[in-house]
């Protein structure tokens, strides 16, 4: 059946609006729903009249047909216990009759023949014989009405056999010699069980049913819809076969098909209102005169065929004209009845915008979450903008990292419920096969509930690090993947107002229990195997990421005190200059004097090592370019040629950097030092290969300080430092008992908390609507960077050569910074993201309007699901106390369990382990 049109059914009622001002009494005025103040309990009322209405009008044409009332009682008491079927069988048959020949004579002609003797006139005629042959096509049709199967107690409603001479001038014939067609059924035991015993239409809607949403949402309407739509296909068939076969074997009939039509019979099924009534809908005796006046337009429509038509035992009679009408009219009743049911929602569509005052799009009801959520959960718990300042206590931000969510042509921190935890136990990633880096700080557990309706498009969400000027962090995205582990996937070294923008795609896997239907019919065996297969699927949701400082850690790597790079700007990029490009041993810019000297006169220790390390660097590069302009000079005079003299300043600059190959990867080991300056002490004897860039070269080493005066022969043996000293207020403690009680208890294992959380999903989501969802890195990333302080920004796709590169040079950096693992990482972040997206099967209108269902409530719902998980706590506890008597009503399987008492013990409420 076609779709709803607000506009042509508006055109409709309007236009039955007027014609039954002269059925009722003038002081009556029926309106449209909208225009009457009504309860919604009346849209309830409204669509059990319009419903009864068209029960009545399509027996009506089924009377019209040829349906008597004993008939129609049998028909009835077959409904309570059987299935009804009408259908339409049909016999046709063409057999010759005769060979027929006549003559046909033309016209005379006459022509004048001219001669020797004169002129003289001559007549000619032609005469032809024609050959006909001439058939009998004889049809039969019946409607028979039968319970079951039970064909042999067939009820005749309607039948009729006739028979029509055609003609041709061959000896085919013009039909088939017997067609059987196949029958057209319809099942009217729905129509005839909603009828009382003295035949009046008994329909109502069982609101107390949990089906039961919405006036148009319920299993007594869905019912009658579809009911509907059978009988108004089966007289669309039926209708199709008399116009579209059975008429076309007469094809010389001289009659006005068109005036077969139901334009002038009125259609009782209206969606009206009584303007002032009582309980607002029409009264009862609107239904007994609407129906008074659909059959009396019928019976005036079948009249005037009567007088267009023949009534003899050709095919296009009076009494298929008849047949017709009535079915035309029964297929517009069972469309007037859906087109009302259906406009009883878009009213409640159109009041709901009135209300708000706009159309609600998923981007308004993400955000009007977010301000619910700040007033639903208690401070404590309260879901926070996941993006985080990288810094240490009592300075500045290095940085920022956040999860950014696209709306309205923006971007926005994502919301997420927050546990931060103190690191009790160290935890550690993989360089390579043979190194693994221990880090402790600051640890967070983050669960993010998103929604999503149906055609919604999935969050576009992004993981973006911004870095300052002359600030450095590395960042590092993996996953979880045992209670102390942490693999990394990607690795990145943002600096220098860099900002790095990595997509990251969401991948929703089957609820719990979509998972338990769909293996319930498998074997042991494959059960087993999709087990094991979704639990890594779970574990798999557990997306991480770290945020390493390097300032602190470099300090630590040198033997410094705590801050004693935070000033030094231009050391600390020579450092990590020589980490990064050079790849050169810790142990060569370490400080190893006596453990009592100021801070300045260690850090000044380092930088003279720095400016030797610069010194040496270019020695080595000048050797090389000199060892090049001779092997130049060679080649040049073995062929006879002076080389072009060399212009004055030296060598020229060699354009690229380096050849290729003379960057050491990761892994391998930094030339030695020269033999006969361990420690750096004594003057370089000899260049070390190592890698540049041309481009950029390294700026000039600081002049050499007076004292501490550099040791003549050899350093003497490193001492060991003193332990870090920690600032008050460091939130990564190194001892493990002391980060325990320092911030709330880590969990045990987190690879433990989305089989946790899959189990609480499947035991607390009713609606069986929360889905686990995997957060992955997409493409592509991108990066903004600015090479120079007075240079531009300019923005960059990093290709799959570059991300692998970022990752090589973040893992390099990250082994010079530990000693291959051998130093632990103290300042250090770890986020842990847990991902889970509530899934409506509808859109979000139809979500409230169609299932009559809050959203509101169902988020919320699911948010303190994984709230309660995520913390370990009770949900009364995270739900604000002024909220806890309407959350716990439309929520009551998460309520508290009653007080028992005293000795009584009563089951755990929702929380994690």
């Amino acid at each position: 059946m076609p779709s709803y049109d607000e506009r042509a059914f508006t055109e409709r009622i309007e236009a039955a609006r007027k014609h039954i001002r002269t059925v009722l009494d003038h002081t009556r005025n029926p309106q449209r729903a909208a225009d009457v103040p009504h309860r919604y309990d009346d849209k309830f009322l409204l669509a059990e009249f319009v419903t009864r209405t068209a029960v009545a009008a399509v027996v009506q044409a089924l009377e019209a047909i040829g349906l008597t009332a004993a008939q129609a009682a049998e028909l009835r008491a077959w409904a309570k216990t059987r299935a009804v079927t009408l259908r339409l069988i049909a016999h046709e048959d063409c057999r010759f009759l005769r060979e027929e020949r006549r003559k046909v004579e033309s016209s005379e002609y006459v022509s004048e023949v001219k001669g020797t003797f004169g002129s003289s006139t001559r007549s000619e005629k032609i005469i032809t014989t024609i050959v006909e042959y001439r058939w009998a096509f004889e049809f039969e049709y019946e409607l028979v009405a039968f319970p079951g199967t039970a064909t042999d107690r067939a009820l005749v409603v309607a039948a009729r056999k006739g028979q029509v001479e055609l003609t041709t001038t061959t000896d085919q014939p013009p039909r088939p010699r017997t067609v059987v067609r196949p029958p057209i059924d319809v099942n009217l035991t729905w129509l005839f069980a909603h009828q009382d015993a003295e035949g009046r239409a008994a329909f109502a809607i069982d609101r107390t049913a949990p089906t039961c949403h919405t006036p148009r949402r319920n299993a007594e309407i869905d019912e009658a819809v579809a009911a509907a739509g059978e009988v108004a296909t089966w007289c669309a068939a039926v209708a199709e076969y008399f116009r579209g076969h059975l008429f076309t074997a007469q094809p010389e009939h001289g009659l006005d098909l068109a005036a077969i039509d139901d334009r002038e019979v009125f259609v009782p099924v209206l969606p009206l209102f009584e303007d002032g009534g009582a309980d607002g809908v029409l009264p009862l005796a609107y239904l007994h005169a609407f129906l008074a006046e659909a059959q009396r337009t019928l019976t005036a429509k079948r009249r005037a065929l009567d007088a267009a038509f023949p009534r003899d035992a050709s095919v296009i009679t009076a009494v298929e004209a008849g047949l017709l009408v009535a079915l035309l009219h029964a297929r517009r009743v069972c469309g007037q009845l859906v087109d009302s049911v259906d406009h009883l929602e878009a009213l409640l569509r159109q009041q709901l915008v009135a209300a708000i005052g706009k159309e609600l799009t998923p981007a308004d009801f993400t955000a009007y979450m977010d301000f619910h959520h700040r007033k639903l959960v208690a401070p404590a718990f309260r879901p926070l903008p996941f993006s985080y300042a990288i810094r240490r206590p009592d300075h500045d931000p290095e940085g920022v990292v956040a999860i950014e969510a696209g709306r309205a042509g923006a971007s926005e921190p994502i919301s997420t419920t927050v546990r931060r935890i103190a690191a009790a136990r160290p935890m550690s990633f993989g360089l390579d096969a043979a190194t693994r880096v221990t880090f402790l700080g600051e640890r967070y557990l983050h669960a993010w509930v998103s929604h999503q309706f149906s055609g919604q498009a999935p969050a576009a969400l992004q993981l973006v690090a911004r870095a300052r000027q002359f600030s450095s962090f590395v960042l590092l995205v993996g996953r979880i993947s045992s209670a102390d582990t942490f693999e990394p996937r990607l690795g990145l070294i943002v600096q220098n107002k860099d900002l790095v923008k990595l997509p990251l795609l969401l991948e929703q896997l089957p609820t719990p229990k979509e998972f338990r239907d769909a293996i319930e019919s498998l074997s042991p065996e494959q059960q087993r195997f999709a087990k094991a297969f979704r639990g890594m699927q779970l574990e798999s949701t557990l997306f991480a990421v770290c945020v390493i400082q390097i300032k602190p850690q470099l300090e630590k790597l040198l033997r410094l005190p705590p801050d004693s790079l935070t000033k030094e700007i231009r050391l600390t990029q020579e450092l990590l200059d020589l980490f990064i490009e050079y790849q050169l041993p810790s142990d060569l810019l370490s400080y190893d004097g006596p453990a009592d000297l100021p801070a300045a006169d260690k850090l000044e220790r380092v930088k003279q090592y720095v400016a030797r390390m610069y010194e040496m660097i270019e020695r080595s590069k000048a050797r090389e370019l000199e060892q090049e302009r001779e092997r130049e000079a060679l080649r040049l005079a073995q062929l006879d040629r002076s080389p072009p003299p060399m212009p004055f300043g030296g060598p020229p600059a060699m354009p690229g950097g380096a050849p290729e190959g003379a960057t050491r990867g990761r892994g391998s080991r930094p030339a030695p030092p020269p033999p006969g300056m361990p420690g750096m002490a004594g003057p370089v004897a000899m260049p070390v290969s190592v890698g540049y860039s041309m481009s950029a070269p390294p700026p000039a080493p600081p002049p050499p300080s007076a004292a501490p005066a550099p040791v003549a022969v050899a350093a003497p043996a490193p001492v060991a430092p003193p332990p870090a000293r920690r600032q008050p207020g460091d939130s990564a403690p190194a001892d493990p008992s002391a980060a325990a009680a320092a911030g709330d208890r880590e969990p045990a294992d987190y690879t433990r908390l989305p089989a946790e959380l899959d189990r609480r999903f499947e035991s607390l989501d009713t609606d069986g609507a929360l889905r686990a969802t995997i957060l992955n890195p997409g493409e592509p990333w991108t990066r903004t960077a600015q090479p120079g302080l007075l240079s531009a920004p300019t923005t960059a796709t990093l290709s799959a050569a570059d991300r692998e590169r970022e990752r090589h040079r973040a893992f390099d950096l990250l082994d010079a910074l530990t000693r291959s693992g051998s130093l632990a990482i103290d300042d250090a972040s770890l986020h842990v993201i847990l991902a889970a997206t509530h899934c409506f099967d509808r859109t979000l209108v139809d979500t409230v309007i169609a299932d009559n269902v809050n959203p509101i409530e169902k988020v919320e719902r699911s948010l303190m699901i994984v709230g309660a998980t995520i913390h370990g706590r009770p949900v009364d506890e995270l739900v604000a106390p002024e909220h806890h008597a309407r959350f716990f009503a439309t929520s009551p399987g998460l309520a508290p369990a009653p007080a028992l008492p005293d000795g009584a013990t009563s089951p755990a409420p929702p929380t994690a382990t």
